[in-house]
């Protein structure tokens, strides 16, 4: 369940593509650094949550939930990379049209 927020290539992408984006002034960015700390923070917990309770939750869940699971964080792991894809065409077209 914690798939693309704490396995190698996941949360690397992740915080590329939200870092290339960012803006770069401080008193205006602050609510966005603010942000990403909470949300650090939500995720650290939700980790540590399903790390725990994982026996527990698969057998809430059971298969079927399971198997939902696994192909809802497949298809966010597909975003990001869409995300990623799409932030690079537009600078490398961006660029070409300069």
């Amino acid at each position: 369940m914690t798939l693309p927020a704490d396995r190698g290539a996941g949360i690397d992408s992740v915080a590329i593509t939200l870092g290339a984006n960012a803006a770069r002034h401080l008193p205006q960015n602050l609510p966005d650094i603010v942000g990403a700390v909470i949300g650090s923070l939500l995720i650290a917990v939700s980790v540590f949550v399903c790390y725990g309770f994982a026996d527990r939750l698969a057998r809430l869940l059971g298969a079927t939930g399971m198997s939902v699971i696994m192909r809802l964080s497949s298809f966010l792991l597909v975003c990001i990379g869409v995300q990623i894809l799409w932030n690079g065409a537009s600078v490398l077209l961006g660029s070409l049209a300069k």
